[in-house]
């Protein structure tokens, strides 16, 4: 090489991170200062991203120190600011109606990709693993202007749909599953990370062969941005890898005190699957299918997923600074009357 060409290219080299800076992205968060909307700020900060967030509440956190911030209330109407906009990419962490969905996406027509976070709660009820071809819930006859938890299948399905027909091949679908991490004010992961730091004998769904399945928030995010940034479009389930109830219980801590009750005995003492035992979908159940998602196509795409050990960990500090009672799961009085009664019956 000739030294005009090197110095040349040494040039061109030390000028990347000004144009990098210069060219930042711009990014749209509809719902961002909740959970995964929080987390996905977070990481767009971290990238050096221009951020806009979209939410109900003015937020004074040191979040919206490093983002401009719009407040607006779906149920109504978005704000005229938004015509014409031409974000880089936007992210939809918040649509829950279809009208919604019509009104985000033609106000935002001109923006680079739209990616709705969907849920794989929209298929159809499967005792089998769950792709993206599985067959979706039904829609017909479902009644979708009104937030309502019988018709949240339906819901999404025609959100997603509203985003495919509105963008085309700008449109990118991510199906979660249960999402874990700090910021979770469902606390279904959070419950079992909990649950294995207080003393006394754990009640374990079943046997430690149940499957388990979910996604931490900041592994969801980090995907999110890479898949933006990398043009992806269509559907995609996006979920960790399914782990055993067992291995599960190892990940969160070590010579655990497990005992494994039965499902007969658990739902004759009124113990439920998903409410009372978070994460819990019976092996032998038509949903057995939803913690066993096929994430293979998001793992070519470069989903990466961190331990649950790191996952348990980071969300107790999180909620150990939170202080919030748990929402989900057995209070500790009621387990331990379970597990006497379970004692009983074997004895």
């Amino acid at each position: 090489m000739r030294r005009r060409e090197f110095l040349a290219g040494a040039a061109a080299l030390a000028a990347l991170p000004a144009v990098k800076a210069a060219e930042a992205p711009r990014l749209l968060i509809l719902g961002g200062t909740g959970f995964l909307g929080r987390n996905l700020a977070e990481e767009a900060l971290r990238r050096g991203y221009q951020l806009t967030l979209l939410h109900l509440h003015e937020d004074t956190s040191s979040l919206v120190q490093g983002a401009t911030q719009i407040l607006a209330d779906r149920n109504k109407s978005l704000p005229s600011t938004l015509n014409g906009k031409n974000y880089d990419y936007v992210v939809d962490t918040s649509g829950q109606l279809p009208a919604w969905l019509e009104e985000s996406t033609s106000r935002l027509k001109d923006c680079g990709r739209y990616l709705f976070i969907s849920t794989i709660s929209v298929y159809e009820h499967s005792r089998e693993p769950i792709s993206e071809e599985s067959p979706l819930a039904p829609t017909a006859d479902v009644q979708v202007d009104t937030i309502e938890p019988g018709n949240y299948a339906a819901r999404k399905i025609l959100c997603e749909r509203a985003v495919q027909q509105k963008l085309g091949s700008r449109a990118l679908i991510f199906r979660p599953c249960v999402i874990a991490g700090p910021y979770d004010k469902t606390d279904r992961f959070t419950y079992w990370a909990d649950r294995v730091r207080r003393p006394g004998p754990i009640l374990g769904p079943e046997s430690p062969d149940e499957t388990v399945q979910w996604i931490d928030a900041r592994d969801l995010c980090i995907f999110a941005l890479d898949a933006l940034a990398a043009g992806r479009e269509g559907v995609m389930n996006v979920a960790g890898d399914s782990t055993r109830f067992g291995t599960f219980f190892n990940l969160l801590g070590p010579d655990l005190q497990v005992t494994w009750v039965p499902s007969e005995f658990l739902e004759k003492a009124g113990v439920r699957p998903w409410q009372d035992l978070p994460l819990w979908v019976p092996s032998d159940s038509d949903n057995a299918g939803f913690s066993r998602v096929d994430n293979s196509k998001a793992r070519e795409a470069g989903l990466r997923t961190r331990a649950g050990t790191q996952t348990g960990a980071d969300t107790l500090a999180w909620r150990d600074q939170d202080k919030t009672p748990l929402r989900a799961g057995l209070p500790a009085q009621r387990e331990e009357a379970v597990l006497s009664a379970f004692k009983a019956h074997r004895t």
